[in-house]
């Protein structure tokens, strides 16, 4: 419904002669006098609404970016414009900037324009920048060698050194090169046991829960004895073999290094004997087996220098020695044993010996051949009224500059990040101690992270961490096959129950990743102990500007341990 009155239409005048309207002055409107119809400014067009038969043809390049249904609107080009000249005052206008010029980012002006002006000396300029980076690589290569206390060899690393002396009238019966022991696989059945000995403490839990924050320093058992003994000397492998309990006869040491082989760096020998049907796997007196490898699968090179504390003997002493100490420091020293059947075979009675447990147990490997070997376990704990044996070890940090990993930084937040740090610098050593961990069926290993006061102290150190694995989950976190490890000793005994009796032995080849059997004479280590030099340990002089107090002692020590093994 509509509201209010008519809308009404005025009057549109009728143009009869053509577009638009007709003439003013025959119009009778109702328009202001005196007002010329113009406009009024430049930006109002009101000269004419619309010419749809105006084109641009005959004009391309004009208005191309416009819009052609706009060109009908236009009127910037018609004479017939009145304002025909604003498109031209329009062309001339310009927009003035009122930013201010933007500055120069470093220094003064005056500077940029003096590069600009003098052009000619830019091969100057490159010539300084090329003395320039000669100079940071120089640098830099004084910073990296400095790390090194051999000087004179700094650019080469000395070759390894063989562990034995490789005499001429040896013979050589074969060499096997590393590559064919990664397709070997061999399955045993479950071991049994045939003895255990000794007796063991129970683990300290509290140890668990050390961080570098509350770290424990390092005790020293100069008073309990460590034992390192081959199997030959082993009254309880004799008795076995005596027995006929087996045909191969060794122990964990001995069948973790031929285990892990393929991942050894350092040389290694093993003294193998054939006596009538039997085979023995023995270590010589002093060997390197009784030590533990230090950065041994690392790219970084260690001193060459035997009396430099970071040289890769003074560190496999000083690791052994950490060893043994933090395998006796974790426990609960209370009087209260775990003893087994028979008492430590090597100790005198009323010696006070280290807690370790001695487990003699038997793979099948045929059907007429059997293999006994003596397992080690350090510790045990009770855990819902069961007990589980653990074995201990211990990783050491001699100089965060050689691992590039600082522990008391990164153990507590990135704890993988130094795990996987150890296992690329102590391959070779992380996997034995695995492979023992599985040949004593351990339930646990704890790993323990101890470090130096000081980096160039190396005889007081601090735990800073304790961590537990299950050995057959490790052992694939590390890619440690047990088929494989028992495929290679499998062939090892292969291969040297095809040898006449006598005495070989198995050299790791220093240079090249392969092992060697030599025939040797029946006498050959025999009187080693009378050819060696002075213990190590003994010709290495301690620090005299940090730790002298604690010197005196601590060599005591390592001597003492040198004197075990060699009464072992």
């Amino acid at each position: 419904m509509m509201v209010g009155g008519e809308f009404e239409i005025g009057e549109v005048p009728f143009n009869p002669d053509g577009w638009g309207p007709p003439d003013s002055s025959n119009l009778n409107l109702n328009l202001p006098v005196n007002v010329p119809f113009a406009p009024f400014s430049r930006s109002d067009r009101l000269g004419r609404i619309a010419d749809w038969t105006r084109t641009n043809y005959n004009n391309p390049n004009q208005n191309r970016s416009k819009n052609p249904s706009d060109s009908v609107f236009d009127f910037s080009n018609d004479d017939s414009f009145p304002s025909s000249g604003a498109a031209d005052d329009d062309s001339s206008f310009r927009l003035v900037d009122g930013k201010p010029p933007p500055k120069p980012k470093f220094g003064p002006k005056w500077r940029f324009q003096q590069q600009r002006q003098l052009p000619q000396r830019r091969d100057e300029e490159v010539e300084a920048k090329k003395r320039e980076a000669e100079k940071e690589r120089a640098r830099r290569d004084r910073h990296y060698h400095n790390n090194r206390s051999n000087a004179n060899n700094m650019m080469r690393r000395e070759p390894l050194k063989s562990s034995v002396d490789i005499q001429p009238e040896w013979n050589m019966l074969d060499q096997i090169p590393f590559s064919t022991f990664s397709k070997l696989s061999f399955s045993v059945p479950e071991p049994e046991d045939l003895l255990l000995c000794g007796a063991l403490e129970f683990y300290d839990r509290s140890f668990d829960r050390i961080t570098p924050k509350n770290e424990r320093r390092l005790e020293r058992f100069k008073n309990r004895n460590f034992f390192k003994v081959t199997t030959t000397d082993d009254p309880v492998i004799r008795r076995l073999a005596n027995e006929d309990k087996a045909t191969v006869f060794a122990t964990d040491t001995i069948l973790s290094t031929l285990m892990c082989a393929p991942r050894s760096v350092y040389s290694w020998d093993i003294v193998v004997q054939r006596v009538g049907n039997k085979l023995f796997f023995d270590k010589r007196d002093g060997s390197q087996l009784d030590l533990l490898s230090v950065h041994e699968t690392s790219q970084e090179p260690l001193p060459e220098a035997k009396d430099d504390i970071n040289s890769s003997y003074s560190l496999g002493v000083e690791a052994a020695y950490i060893n043994q100490n933090f395998s006796q420091q974790v426990l609960i020293r209370d009087g209260k044993k775990v003893a087994f059947e028979e008492p430590n075979p090597f100790a005198n009675e009323g010696e006070e010996v280290a807690s370790v447990a001695y487990r003699y147990r038997r793979w099948k490997l045929d059907n007429d051949m059997y293999l006994v070997a003596r397992c080690e376990v350090q510790s045990v704990v009770e855990i819902n009224n069961q007990r589980s044996f653990l074995t201990l070890n211990a990783l050491n940090e001699f100089d965060s500059k050689y691992s590039g990993v600082d522990w008391r930084q990164k153990l507590e937040t990135q704890r993988g990040a130094v795990l996987a740090t150890e296992l690329k610098n102590n391959a070779n050593k992380m996997a034995k101690w695995t492979a023992q961990a599985l040949l004593a069926s351990a339930d646990m290993m704890k790993l323990g992270y101890v470090s130096r006061v000081h980096p160039r102290d190396h005889f007081n150190h601090v735990i800073l961490a304790v961590v537990g694995y299950k050995p057959r989950e490790f052992a694939s976190q590390i890619n440690l096959n047990t088929s494989n490890m028992w495929g290679i000793v499998k062939s090892i005994v292969d291969l040297c129950m095809k040898l006449n009796e006598g005495k070989y032995v198995l050299v790791k080849d220093p240079a090249k990743p392969q092992v060697r059997i030599y025939e040797v004479p029946a006498d050959a280590f025999e009187n080693d102990y009378v050819e060696e030099p002075l213990p190590e340990d003994e010709q290495v002089q301690p620090p005299t500007e940090d730790a002298e107090g604690a010197e005196p002692n601590a060599t005591t020590n390592d001597v003492e341990e040198k004197e075990v093994v060699a009464q072992a």
